[in-house]
């Protein structure tokens, strides 16, 4: 095929050319002879686009050179290279914008062209066009958000992707530079939440051999996936000693991310992704918001808003003779289960300190306060943190904010919310309490949060009601007892002598917090100083087997779920934080990339392009959570078959099985060390575990195959 591509690019270009020298001599037949070369180049290469494109504006720019000049040729490329983006679209989709364009466009011309010339036929035609690509980008489609806040210029964005191999290889970085992300990992993560292939030709562009690569080791004999069971796993039991286990069905879930930080639209669209993909998601510090519960409202359809226009158009002219037609709802996808967060502003959850002496029973008076009267108001609000010269000072300034205990058991007995957490520390910032940046707080936000328009807003970085691990301890039994349900605390790996203390006082008691979420150094937030954000902390995979060899060393290695959370995106990041210690993971920005983040890096700024990480409304349009929540869901399912497929190779029946010796570290030039070397068990387990686990679900045909959950195909794309 070779061959014959090439002689018919030569004779077409030939007999291009012949024919241009016949009717207009050299100049002629040099633009003959160019567009001849570059139809059979696009004509060659149609199905793979972006060849084509290029090939199709150039050889349109030269006949538009010849015929009407230099002026000519630039309007003619800049109306054929949409014009070709809008049939590339048509094709995949069948939308019927494309012959809307086409006809509106064709009109102009047509129009423009007998009143005054060719040149104006061509000005109107682009100017149509370009209209009406803009009212089609900003009204009326909802899938792309980039578009629909930018219109017309976000086209650019898809026209560059399409040659982004060719400017890459020539120009600009790799798949593999940039960060956090890498290009690479991004595509991946957008093709799987639309379903489509996202499959690898050509092999790995990781350097597999790079120090610190690693690598998961396969069996020969992988475990068959005709079993029926090889599409699902036994959920893994959370806070097995309360009242109301939680069983968590996936050991891949979303990470805790606030309303504030995020807009209502992206939370809308992680929590029902998360109902979707059946997995839970964090709620992050910001409280519990109707847009975790309730997730995606679906607009009501075009034909039933019309025919309730007409109903009410009728109601109106009979004189109200005939009823009145009910305004149709939007139908409630729902949100998925939640695991509550509390950090130390405790948002959501905030008693004032008038109202914490009232409920004691004793009137608040600044400056009279006397010792027994705080002291009863510590033990009743487990203000354990606090001395009380500490205590006194801060209830004169006012500046005391107790749990309001409450409505957090009267909010923990909604049957959506699985758990709590309390959070010590962040990834991103350890050591400095949460922060909303001024920018992103509306008068909605600042009554959610009680706190004042037009400031930062900062959480405390440390909490009143413990400073040790004794007095954390006291206050997660309190919370364990009062609701029944599992709780447990979010850290950052760093002093070993704190975890060493609660491994102690797991044994002690026998119990604990039912969970530690260990968030790694590398965490992502929409605020973070630098000098947190780059050097404190350590990494997650670093991380989980200091952990978890601590509470081995103690014997306390099964008392309570781990679960790992740091920059992971794909099913193999996963697998590898599972075998290195971890329970299970959550995961954050790689579900806002899903949902449609394109790695601005503008998520302090309130000026996040996609409507991911702002409360502007004019970003936040662009995010439609009836399109996004689908993809959420997918890219998780994406991971779930992912998982599935790894443990099949590593020859486990379920995750709890890898353990380090299923990883080898690359440590120099042709040299790699078993991971169970490099961090041995000191417990002599060889990194054996026992969680408790539920029962197996049944096969479900309709939504598995032998692979795992089925995917909702969005785009089709070759």
């Amino acid at each position: 095929m070779f061959w014959f591509w090439t002689i018919l690019t030569l004779a077409t270009g030939l007999l291009a050319g012949l024919f241009g020298w016949h009717i207009g001599g050299h100049a002629a037949a040099l633009a003959f002879t160019l567009g001849g070369i570059l139809a059979v180049i696009g004509a060659h290469d149609l199905r793979k686009h972006r060849h084509t494109l290029l090939a199709g504006t150039a050889f349109f720019a030269v006949l538009g050179w010849y015929f009407g000049g230099f002026a000519f040729a630039v309007l003619t490329a800049l109306l054929v290279f949409p014009v070709q983006l809008a049939i590339w679209e048509f094709s995949l989709k069948k939308s019927v914008a494309l012959p809307m364009l086409l006809l509106g466009s064709g009109t102009a011309w047509w129009l423009g062209w007998h009143l005054d010339g060719s040149m104006t036929g061509l000005v109107a035609a682009a100017l149509t066009f370009f209209a009406m690509v803009g009212i089609e980008d900003y009204f009326l489609q909802r899938k792309h958000s980039v578009r629909r806040n930018f219109p017309i210029l976000g086209w650019c964005r898809y026209g560059f992707e399409l040659i982004g191999d060719e400017l890459r290889q020539y120009w600009f970085m790799s798949d593999i530079e940039e960060k956090p992300y890498n290009r690479e990992t991004r595509r991946f993560i957008y093709r799987s939440a639309k379903g489509i292939n996202n499959n690898l030709g050509f092999g790995s562009s990781r350097d597999y051999r790079a120090v610190g690569e690693i690598h998961i080791m396969p069996t020969n004999f992988p475990v068959s996936e005709r079993r029926n069971r090889g599409n699902r796993l036994a959920p893994l039991v959370i806070g097995k000693r309360r009242r109301v286990p939680y069983e968590c069905p996936w050991p891949i879930n979303i990470a805790h991310m606030s309303w504030g930080a995020l807009s209502e639209e992206a939370v809308m669209a992680l929590s029902s992704g998360a109902k979707l993909a059946n997995i839970h998601m964090g709620t992050g510090e910001g409280g519990l918001t109707p847009f975790h519960l309730d997730g995606v409202v679906r607009r009501v359809p075009f034909k039933q808003m019309a025919a309730y226009h007409w109903r009410s158009f009728l109601h109106s002219a009979s004189l109200k003779f005939l009823a009145k037609p009910d305004m149709p709802q939007g139908q409630v996808v729902g949100g998925g289960r939640l695991i509550l967060e509390i950090g130390p502003a405790k948002f959501g959850f905030r008693k004032a300190l008038k109202d914490a002496f009232r409920g004691i029973g004793i009137d608040f008076a600044p400056n009279k306060m006397l010792e027994d009267d705080l002291r009863r108001l510590a033990k009743a609000y487990y203000l354990n943190g606090l001395d009380m010269e500490l205590l006194r000072e801060l209830a004169e300034k006012d500046e005391l904010v107790a749990l309001d205990l409450d409505k957090v058991k009267r909010v923990m007995e909604n049957p959506q919310i699985v758990g709590g957490m309390l959070k010590l520390a962040q990834g991103a910032k350890p050591g400095q309490g949460g922060k909303l940046p001024k920018e992103k707080i509306t008068p909605t936000i600042a009554q959610w949060r009680g706190v004042p328009m037009g400031k930062d807003c900062y959480s405390p970085n440390a909490w009143d009601e413990f400073n040790d691990a004794e007095t954390l301890f006291i206050m997660i039994r309190m919370l364990q007892d009062l609701t029944g349900k599992p709780w447990g605390i979010k850290i950052v790996a760093g002093q070993e002598a704190e975890v060493h203390k609660m491994a102690k006082l797991y044994k002690e008691h026998k119990d604990g917090p039912d969970f530690i979420v260990i968030d790694g150094g590398e965490g992502g937030t929409g605020a973070a100083p630098v000098d947190l954000a780059d050097h404190v902390g350590l990494p997650i995979l670093h991380a989980i087997p200091d952990v978890d060899n601590i509470l081995r060393e103690h014997g306390v290695r099964d008392e309570v779920v781990l679960i790992a959370a740091g920059q992971m995106a794909k099913a193999s990041d996963v697998a590898i934080a599972i075998a290195l210690g971890a329970d299970a993971v959550e995961i954050g920005r790689a579900n806002m990339i899903a949902e449609g983040c394109i790695m601005a890096k503008r998520c302090h700024t309130n000026h996040c392009p996609v409507g991911v990480a702002t409360q502007d409304p004019r970003l936040r349009r662009g995010l439609d959570p009836a399109d996004k929540y689908v993809k959420v869901a997918n890219y998780n399912m994406v991971l779930q078959r992912g998982l599935l497929v790894i443990l099949k190779a590593a020859g486990v029946s379920n995750p709890w099985e890898l353990t380090r010796h299923h990883l080898k570290v690359v440590t120099g030039p042709m040299r790699e060390v078993y991971m169970d070397q490099i961090h041995p068990y000191p417990d002599g387990s060889d990194g054996k575990r026992n969680p408790v686990l539920g029962a197996i679900p049944a096969d479900d045909p309709e939504h598995n195959d032998r692979f795992g959950p089925k995917l909702i195909q969005l785009e089709v794309k070759h």
